[in-house]
């Protein structure tokens, strides 16, 4: 048997080293927590500023917000060959609404659902590796979640023409987003006078693919109407534990949904039924 001088040291030896992995494990949970937290709150301003852009607005107002979030000014759009049309009078409503370009930014902490090449600095490189080797099930705790946030500014004539945004977040058995469109009206969508239609997509994302909710406005929706469309749960993005539901991530969008069913309905959410009586 050991003297008891060797074992007190042995204990001793390894109480330290417990206490020096429970530290880094601490630091290491905290230094994530934080990582992450700050660009949800990065991610929460850009789509908080987009909301507030107008249609009509000079070019020149939006200026600041690209320059803040080093939005790439690009031509996304070509028109649509009319012969080829089915819906001949909705490509010719396209073609004669296509903005003469856009500025656009997508932002997201690890970039493993878009490009995770793109990453820059060994820390954002390392913390991208260590997500797309780990089940997600093991990187809840530590809020190491996949999202992506994508804004988009079309101008014509200087003016802005049309204000996109959009969120999609890993959610616990499948992908999440929330999308909303902004524009002068919707004619070509024969959605007649509405200002605001809401409805489902499925999202054909690596893993179970998931679904989301979009939502088209017009300038004359009401306040009620904006803010549905551009309210969002933060906590998908850094809580410990992912949301399942879209009406986790955008509870206020399935609320007036309930209270207006003719806005549209959500066929890729059969997990948030719309009661026919609010």
């Amino acid at each position: 048997m050991p003297p008891a001088t060797t074992l007190s040291t042995l204990y001793h030896r390894l109480l330290r080293l417990a206490g020096a992995t429970l530290f880094l494990i601490a630091l290491l949970y905290c230094g994530l927590r934080a990582y992450t937290g700050y660009f949800a709150h990065r991610a929460a301003s850009l789509l908080d500023e987009a909301a507030r852009v107008k249609v009509g607005a000079t070019e020149a107002s939006i200026l600041p917000l690209v320059a803040r979030y080093g939005a790439v000014k690009w031509k996304p759009y070509s028109p649509i060959p009319t012969d080829d049309c089915a819906d001949k009078a909705g490509c010719e409503y396209y073609n004669a609404h296509l903005p003469n370009y856009a500025y656009d930014v997508d932002f997201a902490p690890f970039n493993v659902l878009s490009e995770p090449d793109r990453q820059t600095g060994r820390l954002r490189r390392a913390i991208t590796a260590l997500m797309i080797e780990t089940p997600s099930s093991w990187r809840d705790p530590f809020s190491l979640r996949d999202w992506l946030i994508e804004v988009q500014i079309c101008i014509s004539s200087g003016r802005v023409e049309k204000v996109y945004g959009s969120l999609f977040v890993e959610g616990r058995t499948r992908w999440l987003s929330n999308t909303w469109e902004l524009s002068k009206d919707m004619r070509g969508r024969e959605m007649g006078s509405k200002t605001y239609e809401v409805s489902g997509t499925a999202l054909t994302f690596p893993g179970n693919g998931g679904g989301g909710i979009i939502q088209s406005l017009t300038p004359t929706a009401t306040d009620e109407q904006l803010q549905a469309a551009h309210s969002f749960n933060a906590r998908c993005l850094t809580g410990i534990v992912p949301c399942r539901r879209l009406c986790d991530l955008n509870p206020r969008a399935f609320q007036y949904l309930n209270e207006h069913p003719e806005v549209g309905n959500i066929v890729a959410s059969d997990d948030c039924l719309i009661s026919k009586n609010p």
